[in-house]
């Protein structure tokens, strides 16, 4: 996920000496230098010292020793922001046994095309205008939503979890497409333009997804045969499901 915000940032034309980095595998950070421009230092302190906003991108298991490794050099001027799920900004300033201006920001993959959905919630030191800074830094990956702390988790689960979930339908679309008779690559063809195409009518027309699909299902026709089937197996209930399931597992990595 770190390198996807590298990749997005350096997409959306940021500078790329301005971005700083570091990661403990070598052939990594150097391949990110490779592919990106960005300015590589050799420890997380000289990362640090060297820049005003620190962004968090690493396992919530391997948190604690990173935090306090850094924690010696942050200070009032510096905003940490954290990508991880489930970890709390008040366990990251206990990490590093002092208060500082913490940032939690959810991402998902899709920010390393501009396209990304992102939650993003703030303890209490930091100012509405910093608020704003960390904002318009994540806004050009993306959508940004501000979000009270305790709704990170379901941000975690909707939009960092979310695009697994829809690539399994995308999957089931060309799958079925396939046993239909169709070849595979026409198949794909049809199902990407489909999401596309009914993502795109939802905000351009601003429809609600109820009003869309009474639209798209005509009275003894073949969607809602089609309709008939997902409900008898849940399938709406199934999503639901899946999100919660993942919005508990966010809480568990917060333990």
């Amino acid at each position: 996920m770190g390198e996807s915000i590298v990749r997005g940032l350096v997409n959306a034309g940021t500078d790329k000496k301005s971005i700083h980095a570091y990661d403990i595998k070598d052939a990594r950070i150097t391949s990110a230098k490779r592919a990106y421009g960005i300015t590589i230092v050799k420890d997380p302190r000289t990362l640090v010292k060297q820049s005003d906003y620190i962004i968090l991108a690493i396992k919530p298991q391997d948190a604690k020793p990173a935090i306090q490794a850094v924690g010696p050099f942050i200070d009032d001027s510096k905003i940490l922001i954290s990508i991880m799920a489930g970890i709390t900004t008040s366990s990251i300033t206990s990490m590093l046994e002092k208060q500082a201006k913490v940032v939690r920001v959810m991402p998902n993959v899709c920010l390393s095309v501009a396209e990304g959905a992102m939650g993003m919630a703030a303890n209490y030191l930091l100012s509405s205008n910093e608020l704003n800074a960390v904002e318009s830094l994540f806004s050009p990956l993306g959508t940004v939503i501000q979000v009270a702390e305790e709704q990170m988790d379901a941000v975690t689960a909707l939009s960092g979890s979310g695009p697994a979930f829809v690539l399994s339908f995308i999957e089931g679309l060309i799958d079925a497409g396939v046993k239909m008779g169709l070849a595979r690559d026409k198949s794909a063809s049809l199902a990407l333009q489909t999401i596309k195409g009914t993502i795109t009518m939802l905000e351009q027309e601003k429809l609600h997804p109820v009003v869309m699909k009474e639209m798209v299902t005509s009275p003894g026709g073949t969607t809602v045969a089609g309709l008939l089937v997902l409900d008898e197996k849940g399938f709406k209930g199934n999503i639901i499901r899946a999100l919660e399931a993942a919005q508990i597992r966010a809480r568990e990595l917060s333990k």
